[in-house]
């Protein structure tokens, strides 16, 4: 029990230095009195064993004693101890009994036949000490006196230091002794150094509890504690010669409380066998012999205790045994202050080591523990109130521990309840083994079949997928064994889902859907596929279910019919089936599938474009959050982040998506790359690229499932999108499937590489046609990728159909500012854009407006941007081409959709140059400036103006020659059509049109002195 290892004690820096202090003083000035206290092998005797070493080593002198646990030790047996090892220092001895003789004799049973018969005899010092009248206490004083001048007498010629051991176990008498000598040695070199068990000594029925702590309260008092985890592995591979995994540490700390004795006895079996499990004998002694000092009440109560497991509630405990509460709590609060147990608040406590409770526990026989734990689950039933008090996971252990003492359908039952709730804490290990030893108690066939299910699904998506095959293939046999068509077409339709993209070997999933099809509902059509069978046996077990009442099975087939049908065009069918799932779960009490249902209720109504998907989250958020489980919680995170971000509170997203990290592991390692997915999508509608292709870059192919969709799509938003069409072309060259929850992000990408490859866009628009008004929604509600509306307009813009793209804009918009999504709103729409753009912190959104500004041919510098101080005159200008009007630099009429300048006379400063105004401009400072009046267009440009003079005053347009015809000659440009305009509160007859023979421009706005025009 040393605690000490290579030299020096692990853990016990500061109460050794405080200790080393006393010494000091001792030595150099003069003493006093230190108290050190603990529990059995905490390191009292190791620590005052190295203060005596530095004591000798300066020159003091060590006397040490140590008390007796026996009736028949004679009165004053440490001081008798002390007074021998004084007696070995013939020079100190000699001072000694010139000081104390003769009364230091008889200590040490050596007077005269004469002293001798004096000193027994009626009346002695050494039995009248226990006696009572004046003469006895004169007696005792007496020899109290010659002891402490024995000592004070040797510390004149040198320091000394008493150690007294195991206090605990003095008699009266020698702490009465202590306490003199205390008392009046205080200026001396003498240091009194006493040990003692604290949690024995405290105890309101020791003797010897007013004694000591009259002491504790003149002493300087050290009490040790436990070793900390750290400290309990270092003394471990002290002690073993080998360091053991973290593992073996947190266990040996667990059970041991830190205490050095237990540490270093069960390190040196562990080093001996490897075992942990089994208490070291000399460990077993010490905890028996603290357990024999205990009232047999208070024994029996922490047997019972020991079943219920290292922590428990005293009310629970209460039930156990069968005695009221309060009699119980006065139990408890003897064993606390025995410290075998801490109070830890709330009438809960726990065992201060965990070899305590397996001492007792293994005191139990076989028969005795399991009617034991059965009468613990028995007592639950009984009182409601304890529900809350015990975990499912407890009262599934105590039902499993008690064996043939409980029903096997109950116990089954119980650890099933235990293992969804181990699931909701993303316990998934803990979820599992409750499974596994569900399948070890379960008889009905079908209880036994519904956990083989269980199980699978669960090691499946926990990446277990190997084990998972082996047990569905043992699952496939029973299957087939069961006398009920219902649960094998259960089981086809679970295989169909989860393994018809990764089949296991030996199971025919077309012919198990056949034969649960056979014996369901008939002999299949042999041309019929498997989609049609699934249908099929999916409305049959609905139908049987509901016309059986068996809300279980009911919810197992909507929630099978829900799974099979994601993708675009089923959000309907979705929404439906989810608000069923709910009103069946409210109906039985089944609070986890209510959420469920409702996490997935709101992305059906989502991507139909439902603004009520507001509510549905709301109120899965709020009872997400409200359950406190982890796995709830963590779902809370993720869908208030995707609708935080859908809104535009792109700091509400960051800081839901920063609760994932404080959480566990993902729930299933299949999923886990929905991490990344959900912050690259925020930094993707941020605009955040260059971070998004950082994130993207750092993952690894294994990381996520689709990242090349996700880099492909990255490329688009960057305005690359001839990297995209290159990417869709090699991803369709590999043969890559983008189905079900997938198929939106894919639809997505495939209209945005329309903008370079429009040879696509037919393509692309059919495919989205069929759910135009609805939303892109993929990964289950995990992406959202915009309108429907969006991408058809994006498509109609890439082959130049201008008035479809318009109009499919403005819807996008319009569902947009619907769904309260102001990103989305701000991506389709032009007027107010850059003002929201700053406020929402969207920089992709003003990188476009900026680059709306176009290039002169043969340089890179823009035209100035000049600030208008009021609407100013519009003037239009699109480049000619063979193929119509483009934007500056050739690119496609989508990526330049306008070109709008004001003359320099509602301008104030000119950014090229600085100069103002602007039209002052020098063309020798600046070969950039925008033209003015009388001015010639760019070469190869032409202008767009309104040709009437009536048109002009209703624009705010000034114009230099003819009403009909510009100055400027057409050239040779192609005629395109012309998108005609009227200002805003201008009847249609009175729209603009291009003069005769010039090319049309793209389609944009214009603007008026009081306000834009509208188209």
């Amino acid at each position: 029990m040393s605690g000490r290892a290579g030299g020096f004690m692990i853990g016990r820096d500061h109460p050794a230095g405080l200790l080393r202090a006393e010494v000091d003083r001792a030595t150099a000035s003069h003493g006093g009195l230190v108290l050190v206290a603990g529990e059995p092998g905490i390191g009292k005797t190791t620590l005052v064993t190295a203060a005596a070493d530095e004591a000798r080593r300066q020159g003091a002198l060590v006397l040490g004693g140590a008390c007796w646990d026996s009736a028949s030790a004679p009165g004053y047996w440490p001081w008798t101890q002390v007074l021998r090892r004084l007696r070995r220092s013939p020079e100190d001895w000699a001072v000694a009994r010139e000081s104390a003789e003769p009364a230091l004799a008889l200590l040490l049973g050596e007077a005269s036949p004469l002293v001798s018969a004096t000193v027994h005899g009626e009346g002695s010092v050494l039995t009248s000490v226990r006696g009572e009248g004046d003469a006895a206490e004169q007696e005792a004083f007496a020899l109290y006196d010659a002891v402490t001048t024995a000592l004070v007498a040797v510390s004149q010629r040198r320091p000394v230091v008493v150690i007294l051991d195991d206090l605990h176990w003095a008699d009266p008498a020698s702490m009465r002794l202590l306490r003199f000598a205390a008392q009046h040695t205080w200026f001396e070199r003498l240091l009194l150094v006493g040990t003692y068990r604290d949690a024995e000594v405290e105890a309101a029925d020791h003797p010897l509890r007013p004694l000591l702590m009259s002491l504790v309260a003149k002493a300087t008092s050290i009490s040790l504690a436990g070793l900390t985890r750290d400290e309990v592995g270092e003394l471990m591979t002290r002690t073993a010669g080998r360091t053991p995994d973290a593992h073996c540490v947190d266990d040996v700390h667990r059970r041991t409380g830190g205490n050095p004795f237990f540490v270093e006895q069960t390190a040196r079996l562990w080093h001996a066998d490897g075992t942990l499990a089994t208490i070291p004998p000399g460990v077993r002694e010490v905890v028996r012999r603290r357990l024999d000092h205990l009232p047999a009440m208070v024994t029996d109560a922490l047997t019972v205790a020991a079943v219920l497991g290292r922590e428990f509630h005293g009310e629970v405990l209460a039930a156990g045994v069968g005695l009221p509460p309060p009699r119980v709590g006065e139990l408890l609060e003897v064993a606390v202050t025995a410290r075998l147990l801490l109070g830890l608040g709330d009438d809960r406590y726990a065992f201060v080591h965990d070899l305590v409770r397996e001492t007792l526990y293994d005191a139990l026989t076989e028969d005795d523990r399991r009617a034991r734990h059965a009468a613990v689950v028995r007592a639950v039933e009984e009182h409601d109130t304890l529900d809350r008090l015990l975990i499912p996971a407890d009262v599934a252990r105590h039902a499993w521990l008690a064996g043939a003492h409980l029903d096997e359908f109950r116990v089954t039952e119980l650890l099933l309840d235990a293992a969804r709730d181990a699931r909701c804490r993303l316990a998934l290990d803990e979820s599992t083994l409750h499974l596994r030893r569900a399948l070890e108690v379960v008889r009905d066939e079908l209880q036994q079949f519904k956990i083989v299910t269980t199980l699978t699904d669960q090691l499946f998506h926990c990446g277990a997928r190997e084990e998972a095959r082996q047990l569905l293939s043992e699952a496939a046999a029973l299957a087939l064994t069961v006398d009920d068509p219902a649960v094998l077409a259960r089981f086809a339709l679970n295989v169909r889902r989860h393994w018809q993209l990764d089949p296991v070997a030996g199971i025919d999933g077309e012919a198990l859907l056949r034969e649960a099809y056979r014996r369901l509902i008939g002999e299949p059509d042999d041309s019929v596929g498997p989609a049609v069978l699934e249908a099929d046996l999916m409305t049959a077990t609905e139908t049987l279910a509901r016309s059986a009442r068996d809300d279980e099975a009911l919810t197992f087939s909507l929630w099978v019919r829900h799974d099979s049908t994601w993708g675009l065009g089923t959000a309907a069918d979705r929404a439906a089936l989810t608000g069923e799932i709910r009103d069946v779960a409210r109906r039985n009490g089944d609070r986890e599938t209510e959420l469920w249902s409702t996490s997935l209720r709101w992305v059906a109504l989502l991507e139909l474009g439902d603004p009520d998907y507001l509510d549905e989250l709301t109120a899965f958020v709020t009872g997400g959050r409200q359950t406190g489980k982890p796995r709830h919680q963590m779902a809370a995170a993720i869908d208030g982040g995707l609708i935080a971000a859908f809104r535009g509170d792109f700091a509400g997203a960051q800081a839901c998506y920063a609760e994932l990290g404080e959480l566990d592991e993902w729930e299933h390692s299949d999923h886990a790359f929905l991490g990344h997915h959900l912050r690259w999508a925020l930094l993707l509608l941020r605009g955040r690229l260059d971070d998004a292709d950082a994130l993207l870059d750092g993952l690894a192919k294994t990381d996520h499932p689709q990242l090349g969709l996700l880099r492909a799509i990255t490329a688009a938003e960057r305005g690359d999108h001839r990297t995209a069409a290159d990417l869709v072309a090699e991803l369709e060259a590999a043969g890559t499937r983008f189905a079900g929850s997938i198929s939106p992000m894919w639809l997505r990408l495939c209209a945005q590489a329309t903008v370079a490859d429009p040879s696509r866009c037919a393509e692309v628009r059919q495919a989205l046609l069929p759910y135009r008004g609805q939303w892109l929604v993929s990964l289950y509600g995990c992406d959202l990728s915009g309108p429907v509306d969006h991408w058809l307009a994006v498509v109609d813009a890439a082959e130049g159909r201008w008035d479809d793209a318009v109009a499919g804009f403005s819807a996008a918009r319009a569902a947009a500012d619907r769904m309260g999504s102001r990103p989305w709103s701000l991506i389709a729409r032009r007027v107010d854009a850059e003002r929201d753009a700053g406020k929402l912190d969207m920089p992709q959104i003003l990188a476009r407006l900026a680059a709306v500004a176009p290039t002169l041919p043969g340089t890179s510098r823009p035209w100035a941007r000049c600030q208008p101080v009021r609407p100013a005159t519009v003037v239009r200008w699109a480049r000619r081409t063979s193929s119509g009007a483009t934007g500056p630099s050739g690119g496609s009429p989508s990526t330049a959709a306008r070109f709008i300048y004001p003359t320099p006379r509602g301008c104030t400063t000119c950014a090229c140059c600085s100069a103002v105004p602007a039209s002052t401009c020098p063309p020798s400072r600046c070969s950039t400036r925008p033209p003015g009046r009388n001015s010639s267009p760019p070469a190869g440009w032409a202008a767009i103006r309104c040709s009437t003079t009536k048109q002009r005053a209703a624009t705010g347009a000034t114009w230099h020659g003819s009403t009909t015809r510009s100055t400027w000659r057409p050239g040779a440009a192609t005629r395109t059509g012309w998108r005609r305009w009227r200002p805003s509160g201008r009847p249609s007859s009175t729209s603009c049109g291009p003069p005769p023979g010039w090319p049309a421009g793209p389609v944009g706005s214009v603007t008026r002195r009081n306000g834009p025009a509208r188209r």
